[in-house]
């Protein structure tokens, strides 16, 4: 049976969606391809693992306990965001939460350890925000924590990733909107997570490794 693990932080979870984020829309997907009309049965199992607020070692500290329990086989497919938390600023601008070396250090060790329990690797790049709602921004979560994130520091940190899903034949998904367009149609008012439609562009950029996914049996 083939497996999707879906890991991430809250682009990955939904934040800002009215309905569905999207790994939310994966799985309803392949649940259409096998519980649909002239569906195939019950063949592929979809995990949604994301948590708002995740970083690179966050995913990296959960994902063998994750697979242990979960993993049925050799087949499992990873779907990855993660970074967004790792490339921001916390109370200070400067303050930032991982330097570019320490995050590509980070990002390789995790990806190694994906590989050796994933027959394919996914990762979807973060977004663009409107800078003016979020640096600094507010934490959510009760702690007291501000937090400053910049499109200059999220680019530079997703070239970084690029950078190793291509020397590692990983896949790189990114959205191929321009950024005034994000902000204006995609972004929820928060300034910092996608909207339904957002996520529904996110969906529309995996859906043909999606699907090539499902047909590779």
């Amino acid at each position: 049976m083939k497996q999707f693990f879906i890991l991430g932080a809250s682009s990955v979870y939904g934040v800002g969606a009215e309905s569905d984020g999207w790994g939310d829309l994966v799985k309803s997907y392949i649940h259409s391809k096998m519980y649909g009309a002239d569906g195939v049965g019950e063949k592929y199992e979809v995990f949604n693992f994301s948590k708002a607020g995740s970083t690179i070692e966050f995913v990296a500290e959960t994902a063998d306990w994750i697979f242990d329990k979960y993993a049925r086989s050799n087949e499992v497919i990873t779907l990855i965001s993660v970074g967004g938390n790792d490339a921001k600023a916390e109370n200070k601008p400067d303050n930032f939460v991982c330097t570019p070396e320490d995050f590509q250090a980070k990002v390789t060790r995790l990806f190694d350890s994906l590989q050796r329990h994933s027959k394919q690797i996914v990762f979807v790049s973060n977004g663009f925000v409107d800078e003016s709602k979020v640096s600094p921004k507010q934490s959510p979560f009760g702690d007291g924590k501000v937090s400053y994130f910049t499109n200059e520091r999220r680019s530079l940190f997703n070239s970084i990733t690029k950078q190793i899903c291509d020397s590692e034949g990983i896949d790189f998904v990114a959205v191929d909107i321009d950024k005034d367009t994000w902000i204006r149609n995609y972004l929820y008012s928060d300034g910092l997570h996608p909207n339904q439609a957002g996520y529904q562009k996110v969906f529309e950029a995996l859906k043909p490794i999606i699907d090539k996914g499902l047909s590779n049996e």
